[in-house]
């Protein structure tokens, strides 16, 4: 288990990254979470996204963690 540093989004729709709304406090409590169906309104475009793990990447103290929507 290791501290979450920074979570970020990508929006789905302009592509651009801004921080993400949902907050973890560890690696583990980001791996055991479901998140299906959250959204965010994105800061860039000003249109609602996804807010799931594909297109999430987490920064923490061990490594982190690259969403497959995030290409």
């Amino acid at each position: 288990m290791s501290q979450v540093n920074q979570v970020e989004i990508r929006c789905l729709n302009c592509g651009l990254w801004f921080p993400s709304p949902i907050y973890f406090g560890d690696s583990d409590s980001f791996d055991t979470s479901t998140l299906i169906g959250n959204q965010a309104q994105c800061p860039h475009c000003g249109r609602m996204t996804g807010c799931n793990k594909e297109n999430m990447r987490v920064y923490h103290q061990k490594g982190g963690f690259v969403g497959k929507d995030t290409v």
